[in-house]
């Protein structure tokens, strides 16, 4: 098991909104303009250089343009590429589940480095499965996407700057990569999702580990007679197996016994899963060092493009594009 050591600082998920906002009146300040609730359709473009952006408030000319839709127009931003020709790669994706389970099991990392992240094969597939996005002390959280006419409703994690849950909780997640017939990893995903969102009713599903083990559903009454109480209860009882690939499911099985010979207690029957955790880490624009597409001036950044696979890469690629 390989563990990963980073520094780390934690916010906590109640102050970030006023850090944002401090960011926001820093750059309001600066000169910068904010238009909300206005959807890019298009880019302008001259010569193969761009000039501009068409929106649903008319169009926008400028110098330059950086693109950085997050994950959440990643479909938007490869509609896009396909349109202009911009060469791409499909990045791998992640899928798997969110584990909660007593504090004490993870406490004595949590105080060491707070972010424990921990990355190991399976036996069987010889995958790479990895926990990721610790919550120490933390709650279950939704995580909506939307796709197409559908919203796909996913699981996530956060702790506010108290850490007041007696619970923790991480993600649990093997990484997939297609080749050949299929490359589309985000359409993949996406499919995963939807068919855990139908048999969870539009919501999330909650299992608890010793009946995914046993092959059966969970239920709110075997549930509430567990030693660990779910933090997130906006989710429907049911059987995990039925929603995520055999594959995957073999994973997360013996990624909780392989885990649990250094967080102890980890495998106990009462640990909660939480269905899906998909991570779509986007396709790749292919790009310059400074971050500039083979469209003249035109720039990406952060996850939508594919450039990085978490909050503090995309910052960095933003600043990137903004000095190239």
């Amino acid at each position: 098991i390989q563990l990963y050591v980073r520094k780390t600082r934690h916010v906590g998920s109640d102050k970030l909104p006023k850090v944002i906002k401090n960011f926001y009146n820093y750059l309001r300040e600066k000169g910068a303009e904010f238009l909300t609730n206005v959807e890019v359709l298009d880019i302008i473009t001259d010569n193969n250089k761009v000039i501009g952006v068409k929106t649903t408030n008319g169009e926008i000319y400028g110098e330059n343009v950086i693109l950085c839709p997050g994950r959440l127009g990643a479909r938007w931003l490869q509609r896009l590429a396909e349109k202009y020709n911009l060469d791409f790669t499909y990045e791998k994706i992640e899928v798997g589940v969110r584990v909660e389970f007593p504090e004490g099991i993870m406490r004595r990392f949590s105080e060491e480095m707070y972010e424990t992240v921990f990355s190991f094969r399976t036996p069987t597939f010889d995958d790479t499965v990895r926990t990721f996005c610790p919550c120490p002390n933390g709650r279950v959280a939704i995580e909506e996407y939307k796709y197409n006419d559908h919203t796909l409703v996913c699981v996530n994690g956060h702790s506010t700057s108290k850490h007041d849950s007696p619970n923790s909780n991480f993600a649990l997640v093997t990484e997939i990569e297609l080749t050949e017939p299929l490359e589309n990893t985000i359409i993949y995903g996406k499919t995963i999702g939807l068919l855990a969102n139908t048999i969870g009713g539009g919501k999330p599903i909650i299992q608890r580990y010793a009946d995914l083990k046993r092959g059966r559903r969970s239920t709110w009454e075997r549930i509430n007679r567990s030693y660990v109480t779910p933090t997130l209860r906006d989710v429907t009882p049911g059987d995990i197996s039925m929603a995520l690939p055999y594959r995957v499911v073999k994973n997360i099985i013996e990624g909780i016994e392989i885990l649990s010979k250094v967080l102890p207690g980890l495998n106990s029957g009462d640990t909660l899963l939480y269905a899906p955790e998909i991570k779509l880490r986007s396709s790749r624009i292919k790009t310059n060092k400074n971050l500039e597409t083979k469209i003249k001036d035109l720039y990406v950044a952060g996850d939508g493009a594919g450039i990085s696979g978490n909050i503090v890469g995309a910052a960095v690629t933003g600043i990137v594009a903004a000095q190239g």
